[in-house]
Order: C-alpha cells, then sequence, then structure tokens
C-alpha cells in the first residue's frame, strides 16, 4: 500500500510522486510529460506512477514545463498609460477583445496591474519568462520602458500606437483618415469655427488634433492654437474650457473632442452651462463608445472597431512568437465616423 505524504498547503512535488512510486525522479519526469514510451519505460511502471499522480492531486508545475518547452502559451497585455479607474469602457472592452483573440490563438492573457514599479522593474517583469510575447497598449514615444523593449527579444506589438522609431511592430488606427472624415463632416456641415479639447501631451489627443487642423487646412478652415484647449491641465474641467471659448470674441460653432469619455462630460457641462448641443455647439468624440452619461444625446464619434484591432494585434504577435513575421512594422484599420445626436448645421 502506497504511503502518502503528511497533508500540508503546498503542492507535493514530483521528488515525492517519484518516491512514491518508487522510481527515479526522471523517470517518473517522463511518464508525466508523455514520453514513457519514447524512453522505453515500462507500462507497469507508467502505470504505477500515473496512478500515484493522481491519488496525490498532482499537477506539474508549469513554469517548469515551460522553460523546458520554450513556451507558455500566455500572452502579456500591459496598459502603459499606468492607470485604470473602474467602469472604465474602453479598457474593458479593449480587454475582452484581446482575451478573445488570444483564446481562439490558443493563449492565455496575463494582465499587469501593479504600476509602483520602475521601468526597468517592469521590464524584468514582462521579459522574465512568464509568457512568449507582449501586446502593449498606449505607449507614449518618449516612454523609458519602450526603449528598453526595443532592444529585448521578447516579441512585442503595440496596440493602438505606432513606434516613432520603427522598430517595434504595431497595429493601430488609421487616425488620419478618421479626422479626415471628421473635418469634411464638419465643413459640410458650415462650420468655420471649430476648436479642440486635448489631453495630457503624452497621449493620443495631440496627435489627433493635429490631424484634425491638417485635414481641416485642406478646406482653408483653420484650427487656431488658441482654441486648442488643455482639459485638466490648462483648464481643470470641460466647464472652465467651454467658458473660456463660449466667452472669447469668436466663439466656435462646433468643438472636437480627443476621446468620448471627455465628450460625454462636455455634454453635461454644455447642460449645466445652457450651451444647447447641437443648435448652438457641435460636439465630435473619438472611440465611438456611449459612456454612460446624464445627458440623453448620442456623441457623434469616430469608431475605432476594438475587435478588429485586437485579432489583428494578437495575430501578429502569434506570427512573431513562431517565426512567421514578414518584417512588416506596422498595420492600420480603417475607422468610420458616426453621426450622433450632436452634430447640425452651423448657427451661422
Amino acid at each position: 500500500m502506497l504511503r502518502r505524504p503528511a497533508k500540508t498547503n503546498s503542492r507535493i512535488t514530483l521528488k515525492e510522486i517519484a518516491h512514491l512510486a518508487e522510481v527515479s525522479v526522471s523517470a517518473a519526469s517522463f511518464v508525466l510529460s508523455g514520453q514513457a514510451e519514447e524512453r522505453r519505460i515500462s507500462a507497469e511502471v507508467a502505470a504505477r506512477v500515473r496512478r500515484v499522480a493522481e491519488e496525490q492531486g498532482y499537477i506539474p508545475n508549469l513554469l517548469v514545463r515551460s522553460i523546458q518547452n520554450g513556451r507558455t502559451n500566455v500572452i502579456s497585455f500591459y496598459n502603459a498609460f499606468t492607470y485604470r479607474t473602474a467602469n472604465d469602457i474602453y479598457m474593458d472592452r479593449i480587454r475582452a477583445a484581446v482575451e478573445l483573440s488570444a483564446g481562439a490563438h490558443g493563449y492565455d492573457v496575463l494582465i499587469h496591474c501593479d504600476q509602483r514599479r520602475t521601468a526597468h522593474e517592469i521590464f524584468q517583469m514582462l521579459g522574465g519568462g512568464f509568457c512568449d510575447g507582449l501586446l502593449f497598449f498606449g505607449t507614449p514615444d518618449n516612454s523609458e520602458l519602450l526603449d528598453l523593449l526595443r532592444g529585448a527579444r521578447l516579441p512585442t506589438v503595440l496596440l493602438n500606437h505606432t513606434d516613432a522609431q520603427g522598430i517595434l511592430p504595431f497595429v493601430s488606427d488609421d487616425y488620419r483618415g478618421g479626422l479626415r472624415q471628421v473635418a469634411k463632416a464638419l465643413v459640410q456641415c458650415g462650420h468655420r469655427r471649430i476648436a479642440a479639447f486635448v489631453g495630457n501631451p503624452s497621449f493620443d489627443g495631440p496627435m489627433r488634433v493635429a490631424a484634425l487642423k491638417e485635414s481641416l487646412r485642406e478646406y482653408g478652415v483653420e484650427l487656431r492654437d488658441s482654441q486648442i484647449i488643455e482639459v485638466y491641465e490648462q483648464h481643470r474641467s470641460p466647464d472652465d474650457g467651454l467658458r473660456f471659448l463660449m466667452d472669447s470674441p469668436e466663439p466656435p460653432s462646433a468643438l472636437f473632442c480627443w476621446h468620448d469619455r471627455l465628450g460625454y462630460e462636455t455634454l453635461e457641462a454644455c447642460e449645466r452651462l445652457g450651451i444647447d448641443v447641437p443648435r448652438h455647439l457641435s460636439l465630435v468624440g473619438y472611440d465611438g463608445l456611449h459612456w454612460p452619461s446624464t445627458s440623453p444625446h448620442i456623441l457623434t464619434s469616430v469608431r475605432i472597431p476594438l475587435e478588429s484591432a485586437a485579432e489583428m494585434a494578437v495575430a501578429l504577435l502569434n506570427d512573431l512568437v513562431e517565426g512567421r513575421h514578414t518584417g512588416e512594422t506596422g498595420l492600420s484599420y480603417p475607422v468610420t465616423l458616426l453621426k450622433g445626436a450632436t452634430l447640425a448645421s452651423s448657427p451661422g
């Protein structure tokens, strides 16, 4: 009769299984990794090892096995913006899309949550063998961590951000195409006085506003720097930004918000300030997400197909992991302007 080891809170080891089955550790390892026949281990010994392992509830150490096989079948997802709030619809959607796409390719997803580490500590964690590859989301171009990853051998794909140095592969939205659609829609509605709300300079806001500015210029419309407002930086809130714009000698008839969360916050601020949207002010956002809001309006917005973005990014990362990368540095996917209830003809 087999002797059971004293019950503890720690997992049973391969060495203990080998001891109970009265075989060597290497023989137990070969049996439990499916190499019994290849290693010419008798059927009787193999059956005994498997029976002991089952009785003892043995679970192989996947970290050890991944080192042996060179694969973990896990990919990491890292949010380089280093913030996460409850009820964040955008992050909920992008993470769900990544999970579904990763599962379809045979991967689990490791989410990194501890933002207290230094860039070097994060780099060691990301590249320390827990995963086969990395999806790096929302990367600012001046990131120290990005510099470390450029020189690493860890397969890495930037998601919804390009690499300014052209080293790391990326999957990103065609934001220039999206802002061309915004510019065309605004001009067709007769808007000539246009303003923009932008956010932290390290985020995508300045890039999107610059693309809108360029597209408007093609129609002979100037988005002046004085009409580009840094909400929560230059002004404390959308309310303050709106007061500044609407009290100016030439108030705008249309306002672009660099993402939809800010767009819906601005809609609520318009209601507080008595600004009739869209009769007095048209609003356009970016992302195509309907955030919870007290406003009855659906924001006109550029829709990013997050599911397509995740699928393209995971597929590209899988090609990198399996050595099938063609050398292409970046992929982009189209976006669409969804006309909600916040864009109308200019009151002028």
